[in-house]
């Protein structure tokens, strides 16, 4: 994993860092006998099992809501047809659904069939998730209820996400203790742990952090892509579960 924060950047700045950062991996000299003999193999253009992917043309760029509307021919603040859309997806959990909140019932459809519209011989970031799906993200300015948050996805696979760091030590424990709202006694015990408020982090916010941008690249993801490999343990560098 490579993560980096860029200091007073933001989603924007990290975005084009990992598709100029993408882009100069994937121009590396050598990386195209990794797919089918070709007489004009560009720079840049390589291939990751049936697909060929162009890494040289600008990243392309869909908003999570357009996503959505496409997939279920409803906005996702419909909370009523987004419910009624999941319990007849998953019948047997009408109970469950009832008592999820909006977000996670949106969200759920989503990872359902939005990301799957996706085009994936096209490098794509979805953008402007939920926020409240994206607790350490910046709310976009202009509309609170969407993230300064993007996710880059490549061949079906999400390589990486990138975030506005949200560094209001006030609005983040407001979040943090929306997300602990509803804990009960029915909860494992790792959860409970997980779930823990991290004080040490608000702690750490009120010290001081600047606005920046952070983001998080697979690695092995990316090496599987760029060297057509469909396996995740063929590129490790200790595949400790593969056999001897």
């Amino acid at each position: 994993m490579l993560e980096a924060y860029h200091a007073f950047g933001d989603v924007e700045t990290v975005m084009e860092m990992t598709e100029s950062l993408v882009r100069d991996a994937a121009r590396t000299p050598g990386l195209e006998r990794f797919g089918p003999p070709r007489e004009s193999a560009a720079p840049g253009v390589l291939a990751f099992g049936d697909l060929t992917i162009d890494y040289n043309r600008p990243f392309r760029r869909v908003p999570y809501g357009e996503l959505f509307a496409k997939a279920y021919g409803f906005e996702m603040q419909d909370d009523a047809k987004a419910r009624a859309t999941l319990k007849a997806m998953r019948p047997n959990l009408a109970k469950a659904i009832d008592a999820m909140d909006a977000v996670l019932v949106v969200n759920e459809l989503f990872e359902e069939r939005g990301e799957s519209l996706l085009d994936p011989s096209v490098p794509t970031f979805i953008t402007d998730y939920p926020a409240a799906i994206s607790p350490l993200t910046r709310p976009k300015r202009e509309n609170p209820v969407l993230a300064d948050r993007a996710d880059l996805f490549i061949a079906g696979m999400e390589i990486a996400p990138h975030y506005t760091e949200l560094n209001d030590p006030d609005v983040q424990e407001a979040k943090f203790r929306e997300q602990l709202r509803g804990l009960d006694e029915g909860k494992s015990a790792e959860e409970q742990t997980f779930r823990t408020f991290d004080h040490d982090f608000i702690r750490a916010l009120k010290v001081g952090m600047p606005p920046a941008g952070g983001m998080g690249l697979g690695i092995d993801r990316l090496v599987m892509l760029l060297t057509n490999q469909r396996t995740i343990r063929d590129v490790m560098l200790f595949p400790m579960m593969r056999p001897e």
